[in-house]
């Protein structure tokens, strides 16, 4: 699903207001004249979470991906305390010197999970083999093959080929075993579930989900705790992609934003809302709910499910609710048409 980079700028008010600038096209359409936004954006996801850092080259108003593994960063000091100067030296084609404001870093504080994690990756790819060796071989009769009298080097040999020919192999699962004179088949029991290969898948599967950040509802329906899209949604994203959403907010506002813009409250942030999104039954009642409650328009509740205006726009107010200034304290009260001021800051709870 491809979240979208917008700029905001926040007012003196505390309101919020989504700007047009062209900064959000190379991020959400064309980075570069080759890349797109969105393929751009899954290299970063991948060399963060698997490296530790992700790096793109800002040049001529575009962004391009630099592989973490090609980067080298060099750090200078005059304090042997504090970085003075940063260069990145890139070895593609062929060696590159960047200077520090070239490179956008999105650093996530870890060494990346090829290194945290590395072992874990190690075993599932070895388990990976192994199942795939067990289903290559499945159809074989596993066992000891004994024979009355001493066989040759090359009586052996052609035994084990045969063998492997007639009976390996997927395709040939239920042929019945025909032996020769004087050989003695003792079966081998290895069965997947007496082996306890699918345990041991689950308890892997579970691991990786645990080091992503991944909630183990999105991949065992056994261990969903809420019945609801949306909760699961929710986890999902604080747990999994909400850091990593954080730390590329953080780098793209510290180097595509001018010193002016961040003092007026200018910063980058991703709309999350389609990674929030709930069932259409859970959509309905959160926004009936907005606007009984007088925090949504008419239009506005109508436009967050992707319905038309109407030509006149309002609010639901209810006319048992007092409603209190929150500066003067002043209360009106709308279905009697009072209102009443509040003597000296008097707190009417006391």
């Amino acid at each position: 699903m491809h979240s979208y980079l917008y700029l905001y700028s926040e007012d003196d008010d505390k309101s919020i207001h989504k700007l047009n600038d062209l900064r959000t096209t190379i991020l959400n359409n064309d980075a570069n004249d080759y890349d797109t936004a969105q393929v751009i954006k899954k290299k970063i996801v991948q060399d963060y979470l698997l490296r530790g850092k992700a790096f793109l080259l800002n040049k001529n108003d575009k962004l391009y991906h630099l592989p973490a593994k090609n980067v080298r960063e060099e750090l200078y000091t005059e304090d042997s305390i504090t970085v003075a100067k940063k260069e990145f030296i890139y070895e593609g084609l062929s060696t590159i010197t960047l200077d520090e404001h070239e490179v956008i870093v999105i650093d996530s504080g870890s060494n990346g999970l090829l290194v945290d994690a590395g072992e874990l990756f190690q075993t599932a790819i070895n388990q990976q083999s192994y199942n795939k060796s067990v289903m290559e071989n499945g159809a074989l009769p596993t066992g000891i093959l004994q024979a009355t009298s001493r066989l040759t080097e090359n009586a052996i040999t052609r035994l084990r080929e045969s063998w492997q020919s007639l009976y390996g192999g997927s395709k040939a699962a239920g042929k019945t075993v025909i032996l020769e004179e004087g050989l003695e088949f003792n079966p081998l029991s290895l069965k997947p579930d007496e082996l306890q290969m699918v345990d041991s898948q689950k308890q892997i599967i579970s691991e990786i989900a645990r080091v992503f950040n991944i909630p183990e509802s999105m991949i065992n329906r056994s261990a969903n705790k809420y019945n609801s899209l949306q909760m699961n949604n929710i986890q999902y994203m604080q747990h999994c992609l909400g850091p990593i959403i954080t730390s590329i907010e953080s780098a793209i506002s510290k180097n595509l934003l001018t010193h002016d813009e961040k003092i007026m409250g200018f910063y980058f942030r991703f709309d999350t809302s389609e990674i929030l999104r709930t069932t259409e039954k859970e959509k309905v009642e959160t926004v009936s709910k907005g606007l009984k409650d007088g925090l949504y328009s008419f239009n506005e509740a109508r436009h967050k499910l992707d319905m038309k205006p109407v030509d006149k726009d309002y609010f639901v107010m209810s006319l048992g609710s007092v409603l209190k200034d929150s500066e003067t304290g002043e209360l009106t009260i709308p279905n009697m048409g009072v209102v009443e001021e509040q003597s000296g800051g008097e707190n009417p709870n006391e």
